[in-house]
């Protein structure tokens, strides 16, 4: 399979996107260039190759090799090293695991699977490890020793599969909004309540709803790391995936339609709702949220760090956004500091241990 690999021109080396200065940078000579200069540059290698390719040693059929084990991976040869990497079928970057190389496997980004944008990485892989520390920061249930022994096992950056969707949708909501009012005569206290009907109604046009398309992949946890900077989005380029991982999408946005409504259903509600002011109680009545049955929708890679920590046994994830830096995932609980806690508000050691053991369990520690 025929894979990329941009290389200096100055020294050989492997080139990667440079996540600050946003061009290709060298490790190792330090020449920056754009990706327009590497592009044109990897049009002309890749003529000089085809022209001077060979073929199969006689006698050799690669058919006799294949093997049913392999269904869902793929065999690609390091352009660098020559070695034989397999990976997913779904895998469109990588680095080669012998000789550290970036490499590129354009056919993944061919005819029905070429991105229309990509969202270039703005976020270093340093940027990440301090992100990662800072969540530790302010956590009153985070056992202390967790941040000095937890074991940084693997940080990768993804560009991740995504599709962006446009619709349009309407809602019409009904609600009972309740004033009330205290007073006295001086011999009697009254209490007064006011009841009003509350119509809204209206349209609302979604751009770019970002669901991704990678069956493997989280959705909540990439939901949880919104929004991205639109505004950054550039025209695919595959040069942009070099230094990388990036995955082609493996479900197809027809596949994501409930998703997609959910999402819009739930903004259209909670929008409306906000725009219900100005009373003491507000009570859901009627709603109603029509949405388009046709849209719009675009391919697009969006970064985000993957990174996995090891302590005590277990293996905690988290994910950045690897634009803004917005970063989540999940921490051990200390069963000792949940304790203390709960005693420090003065409640009865009794009351206390019983609210412990009730959160501990509804958090599934114990």
């Amino acid at each position: 399979m025929d894979v990329l690999n941009y290389k200096c021109p100055n020294c050989t080396a492997g080139l990667v996107f440079d996540s600050k200065t946003q061009k290709m940078s060298c490790e190792y000579c330090g020449s920056t260039f754009t990706v327009e200069e590497l592009e044109a540059q990897k049009e002309e290698e890749l003529r000089e190759e085809k022209e001077n390719s060979t073929g199969h040693w006689e006698g050799f059929s690669p058919e006799q090799w294949q093997n049913t084990d392999m269904e869902g991976m793929r065999v690609w040869s390091c352009p660098s090293c020559k070695a034989e990497i397999i990976a997913k079928s779904t895998v469109g970057a990588a680095k080669c695991p012998y000789c550290d190389n970036p490499m590129i496997m354009p056919e993944q980004f061919e005819g029905m699977y070429l991105p229309d944008f990509v969202l270039p990485f703005k976020k270093s892989k340093k940027e990440a490890v301090e992100a990662l520390k800072k969540h530790y920061l302010k956590k009153p249930f985070l056992p202390k020793v967790f941040k000095d022994e937890n074991h940084l096992q693997e940080i990768k950056a993804v560009y991740v599969p995504f599709w962006l969707f446009d619709l349009d949708a309407s809602g019409r909501f009904r609600y009972e909004g309740v004033r009330t009012r205290f007073y006295s005569d001086g011999d009697y206290e009254y209490t007064e309540r006011s009841y009003f009907d509350i119509l809204r109604r209206g349209s609302m046009k979604f751009r770019k709803i970002p669901v991704d398309g990678s069956e493997k992949i989280d959705d909540t946890m990439m939901e949880a790391i919104e929004p991205y900077d639109y505004q950054e989005l550039e025209p695919f380029k595959i040069s942009y995936l070099s230094g990388y991982l990036a995955n082609k999408y493996d479900v197809e946005p027809d596949s994501l339609t409930g998703r997609v409504h959910e999402r819009i259903e739930q903004s259209v509600k909670s929008s409306f709702r906000e725009t219900v002011v100005g009373y003491d109680t507000i009570l859901p009545g009627q709603e109603s949220v029509r949405i388009a049955k046709k849209g719009d929708v675009k391919y697009a890679l969006l970064p985000v760090w993957f990174l996995n920590t090891r302590w005590n046994g277990k293996s905690y994830a988290f994910v950045m956004n690897g634009q803004t830096g917005k970063l989540i995932g999940d921490l051990p609980v200390g069963k000792d500091l949940v304790v203390k806690y709960w005693m420090r508000r003065h409640i009865p050691l009794t009351a206390a241990m019983t609210v412990v053991v009730v959160i501990l369990r509804l958090m599934g520690v114990i």
